[in-house]
């Protein structure tokens, strides 16, 4: 039976996390075993600040936010180790490569986001092989970047599916008949030239899921903090409840409104080889997981509730009133995609084109200098956007009242809102 197991990193952010994902691994590991990991705590967003520093020559600031990197990773590995002076120094090595990484010129702001990025998953990978060592787990530390081939879309890159797969079976396979737990760094892979390059944000999901459809794997489980797949986020709503089970066709729907417990493009490999995908506590390692599969019958039991914050609404009409036609849209998606901006919601008129996406003031102002020429711009943003599966009446009303509503958008089975 070959495993996958995936763990994030909020489930690692100390000594402790470390530890207890360790203990799972090594109760798991008598049997074929693929564990994917991602950063450390905060590490991904602490680096995305540390390239903009870079990027913008703030080197007294750049510097200080590298030392308190390096100096938190390091008091991990003093926690964990009591023979502390090889792994502190191989992060210490590791850290001298991110330092000369982020001190060279890039193409661009994309290229250079997906050499510095990885470096997260690089540490911990790193830190956890050697304490899985020190518990005597025969295990093998196996990069991303040598079995995931994309293409050079930078920051969101496609799989190339045919090099991939080679990969993962001439140097996984191998481990696993040798009865070596394989830990590699989820969100990464590398171009045919060696480039690195991610797979979008939060993409360690996806890693686990490549891996397993490669290998034919019987199941791939993402631990979490939570209890499992929950119907909406229990920090907002009052009386949440767990699924205990939806299908492939309602995952897919949930994570592309915006369900960040899954990223959107993990179930497609899953659901070719019909393997199941486990929800389970991390906290609570006993407990019964929610689980992803194949089974539809309870995925209209329950409502589900997805908010996305931070939202803009641009709303695009053509200066001399010309209907928004299939030549005007071509232009607007194309300014979209130069821009690396993913449409949450979309909505038009005769002459007009309304599209809801998560805010970023540089992409923003990029997007309106491209369109202004053309197009009069309107906008508004610190907008919330609401999805409901299976919505009712009473739901659509407690979320609407007292809210302005911006966009309101139908269908059988979803309803979504875009309030202030």
């Amino acid at each position: 039976m070959i495993r996958v197991f995936k763990f994030g990193g909020a489930l690692m952010k100390d000594a402790k996390g470390i530890s207890k994902v360790a203990t799972i691994i090594e109760e798991y590991s008598c049997e074929p075993l693929v564990v994917v990991v991602s950063a450390l705590g905060k590490t991904t967003n602490a680096l995305e600040n540390l390239l903009k520093l870079s990027l913008s020559g703030k080197m007294e600031e750049l510097q200080q936010a590298y030392f308190n990197l390096k100096s938190w990773h390091l008091a991990i590995v003093n926690n964990l180790f009591d023979n502390k002076i090889e792994v502190a120094n191989t992060v210490e090595e590791c850290f001298r490569d991110l330092w000369d990484s982020l001190n060279k010129k890039y193409p661009d702001q994309y290229f250079a986001y997906d050499q510095i990025v990885g470096y997260g998953e690089n540490l911990s990978t790193l830190i956890i092989c050697h304490w899985l060592k020190e518990k005597n787990v025969a295990v093998r530390n196996i990069s991303s970047c040598k079995i995931i081939t994309t293409n050079s879309d930078f920051t969101n890159a496609a799989i190339n599916w045919k090099y991939t797969a080679k990969a993962i079976e001439s140097q996984l396979t191998p481990c696993l008949e040798n009865n070596q737990v394989v830990v590699t760094q989820g969100f990464t892979g590398a171009d045919e030239k060696g480039n690195c390059t991610t797979l979008g944000r939060e993409g360690s999901d996806f890693t686990a899921a490549i891996l397993a459809n490669v290998l034919d794997a019987d199941e791939v489980t993402i631990w979490k903090d939570v209890p499992g797949l929950m119907n909406a986020d229990p920090n907002r709503f009052d009386n949440t409840v767990k699924l205990d089970k939806i299908s492939y066709y309602e995952a897919i729907e949930l994570a592309f409104y915006g369900a960040s417990i899954i990223h959107p493009k993990t179930i497609q490999p899953l659901k070719e080889k019909n393997i199941p995908l486990n929800v389970k506590s991390f906290e609570n390692p006993v407990s019964k997981p929610s689980i992803i599969s194949d089974d539809t019958s309870e995925d209209d039991a329950i409502h589900k509730i997805i908010v996305k914050d931070n939202q803009v609404l641009l709303s695009i009409t053509s200066k001399n009133l010309d209907f928004i036609s299939e030549e005007n849209l071509t232009v607007i998606f194309k300014c979209f995609s130069k821009n690396k901006i993913h449409i949450n919601l979309m909505q038009n008129s005769a002459v007009s084109f309304s599209v809801c996406f998560d805010f970023q003031n540089s992409k923003l102002e990029a997007l309106i200098k491209e369109l202004d020429n053309k197009f009069s711009i309107r906008y508004n943003t610190s907008l919330q956007l609401i999805t409901i599966r299976h919505y009712s009446d009473e739901l659509i009303r407690d979320q609407t009242s007292n809210r302005k509503v911006f966009l309101e958008q139908k269908s059988r089975s979803t309803v979504q809102l875009l309030l202030r």
